[in-house]
């Protein structure tokens, strides 16, 4: 199947601008060489942490999970914590809207196989996001 970008939960969370966050989902997919579907499910604090717990073993919810499959019929997922990204957007002192696209690039680049475990991998990951997103800030 061919490179696409599927969002899930977008009405229940009222997440508006959906073509911009789109675009920057593609722009890192096609860059870093994604090859399916990715679909990105906005959800609820409490499912969030569900998922979190169940497969990082951390009780506690997080911005984004990332599941890369590298399927035909589905490259990856990701989850989005809205209500934790509009605390982030206040804290990074920018609109929730630039959060989302700082976190679909993020989560994006975790499917393409980049991390940050290691201090390189983190400066690296941090260019990238740079990179596909030139206004996020910190």
């Amino acid at each position: 199947m061919s490179l696409r970008v599927t969002f899930h939960g977008n009405r229940a969370w009222k997440i508006g601008n959906l073509p911009d966050l789109r675009k920057a989902a593609l722009s890192v997919l096609r860059a870093e060489g994604a090859t399916g579907p990715v679909d990105i499910v906005f959800q609820s604090p409490a499912e969030q942490r569900a998922l979190n717990l169940q497969w990082r073993g951390l009780d506690r919810t997080t911005d984004v999970l990332s599941f890369e499959y590298h399927e035909p019929d589905l490259f990856g997922e990701l989850y989005i914590d809205p209500v934790l990204a509009a605390e982030q957007a206040v804290r990074y002192k920018h609109d929730l809207h630039a959060e989302l696209r700082r976190l679909v690039v993020h989560g994006c680049l975790h499917l393409c196989g980049h991390d940050h475990h290691t201090s390189s991998e983190r400066v690296r990951m941090r260019a990238l996001e740079r990179k596909y997103d030139p206004g996020a800030g910190s």
